[in-house]
């Protein structure tokens, strides 16, 4: 039987494209205000190369300070956007859905590589790219998960290719290089190395013992990149303060909340029964898996170390899935190919509309989570426009904060509202951050405007006297049937007039109320 890989494989940069056109609904999304704020915009003109170097020093050094992630190339792949593409979201966003194509298509060549045949490796790449838990990475502009995801599976590809390869030394140098660009990105890609250098001892044409002696030197030397993630590790242990990340020691809570997390990465919610009924079918079928052991090895050894390296942390999120999602979503490809062997039987074809069903909700949850997502920002930017053009110079402004689930303001959407505007030209604006009962909540990331508050931005209406309607913004999604609501108040006049005379702060009461201020403002149109 020829082997497929001798032929260009078509499919895989068709499928790829064909994956990434599930984020299309993006492209006319504008800027977010989780991860976008601070880092869609270009330096100053006229910046010179060594300030462009020195800006983004300072920020991977501040990362580190306030933090303690370590993340140079994760900064530099920021800094080269902002400059290149400007504070334009079509760009930006074309740019990431491009981006997540080149990703889909190398996990389609890892799976290709693994043997796995592409009926199964294009529906197990649809799945885990679609998967609406850990589908923020493209939905999302910045989030390192996604930035690194096309280095971090070509560094797993180039070790199985150097294996195999009569000449390795290319393959050798373009993976390591390729896992450095991840690790800097985020240190948590460590747990990549292990699986790296399992599959550059893999030799499919050598014994376990010939490809130990033949593959083992070079496989350790893989292993190098390692002293990265170490030496950050010893570095911040050492110089750790109050603010950065605290890991802590691993716990069976906390196992239990990553399994937790990798079921959701998985999409098991979705896709839960046709796995179930695939299972029982190959199980049924005893079906030979002998060429398989390259993928299923990689699989659980990137599964186990992907779950591991987040034991020490407390909390999960859908991001934090990865990198051991990868190693699950090769296991489940190996059973979708197993699948596809089994002899033809009720069970068989079952397990196939109950994979197909689930597959089809977790595109439309996808799809829904975009829409959500483009809404929110939609209500936000109108709060930023009116914002930058309505308020005085140097105006306060109380920002409700509650939780996002439930219709509320969140804190972060506030503090990249300041962002924003900063950005924008209207750093003058500064943003109060207060909760549900409107008591301070102190952040790091800005800085509490002085003086009264001369407006208040609530997801809900202020009752009585204090304040005094302003504007009422909205975003329907679901087809009309949910919407965010956004209202901002302000103080009535002669509060406000008795407020300046009281604080001394601020520019005069008929600066606010006749129309100066907003005449001092030069409109931005949106980015």
């Amino acid at each position: 039987m020829p082997d497929p890989r001798a032929r260009f494989p078509w499919w895989i940069p068709l499928g790829a494209v064909v994956v990434a056109l599930g984020f299309a609904r993006t492209l006319v999304a504008p800027f977010d205000f989780i991860d976008d704020g601070n880092l869609v915009y270009p330096a100053p003109a006229g910046t010179s190369a060594e300030g462009h170097a020195q800006l983004w020093w300072a920020n991977v050094a501040a990362n580190v300070d306030h933090l303690g992630p370590f993340r140079p190339t994760l900064w530099m792949h920021w800094h080269a956007q902002a400059n290149l593409f400007g504070a334009d979201p079509l760009v930006w966003r074309a740019y990431r859905l491009a981006l997540c194509a080149l990703a889909a298509g190398m996990l389609l060549w890892l799976m290709r590589e693994l043997r796995v045949p592409a009926p199964a490796a294009l529906f197990a790449t649809a799945a885990a790219m679609w998967n609406p838990y850990r589908s923020e990475i493209w939905t999302s502009l910045t989030l390192s998960e996604g930035g690194a995801m096309p280095y971090a599976l070509f560094g797993l590809i180039a070790a199985r290719r150097a294996a195999r390869s009569a000449h390795p030394l290319w393959w050798d140098v373009t993976g390591a290089l390729a896992v450095l660009v991840a690790l800097g990105c985020k240190n948590t890609f460590a747990a990549l190395v292990p699986a790296q250098v399992l599959l550059r001892i893999w030799a499919d044409d050598l014994s376990p013992r010939d490809a130990l002696r033949r593959n083992a030197a070079r496989a350790a030397a893989l292993a190098l990149t390692l002293t990265l993630p170490v030496a950050h590790f010893v570095y911040f242990k050492l110089n750790w303060h109050p603010g950065q990340y605290e890991p802590t020691a691993p716990s069976l809570a906390q196992t239990v909340v990553v399994l937790k997390g990798l079921k959701g990465g998985m999409g098991l919610d979705f896709l839960g029964a046709g796995v179930v009924a695939a299972l029982i079918v190959v199980v049924r079928a005893r079906g030979e898996l002998r060429e398989f052991r390259a993928a299923l090895a990689c699989g659980a050894v990137l599964a186990g170390a992907g779950a591991a390296v987040y034991l020490p942390m407390a909390g999960f999120s859908g991001r934090y899935a990865m990198p051991a999602a990868w190693g699950l979503d090769v296991l489940f490809a190996v059973l979708l190919a197993a699948l596809l062997r089994a002899p033809r039987c009720l069970g068989r074809t079952s397990a196939f509309v109950l994979l197909f069903v689930g597959l089809t909700a977790v595109l439309i949850a996808t799809v829904h989570k975009q829409e959500k997502a483009a809404a929110r920002a939609r209500m936000l930017w109108a709060v930023v426009h009116h914002l930058e053009t309505s308020a005085p110079t140097g105006a306060t402004v109380a920002w409700i904060s509650g939780d996002p689930a439930r219709g509320e303001l969140g804190v972060e959407e506030g503090i990249h509202v300041q962002w924003h505007l900063a950005n924008r030209g209207r750093g003058d604006i500064r943003i109060t951050l207060l909760d549900l009962n409107e008591q301070p909540l102190p952040r790091v990331e800005v800085r509490a405007g002085a003086g009264a508050p001369m407006f208040r931005i609530a997801a809900a209406r202020e009752a009585g006297v204090a304040w005094e309607p302003d504007r009422d913004f909205g975003a329907a999604y679901q087809f009309g049937r949910k919407r965010y609501d956004c209202h901002i108040s302000r103080r009535p006049r002669a509060v406000v007039r008795d407020v300046v005379q009281v604080d001394g702060r601020g520019p005069p009461s008929e600066s606010i109320t006749s129309g100066e201020g907003r005449n001092r403002v030069q409109r931005i149109d949106q980015p």
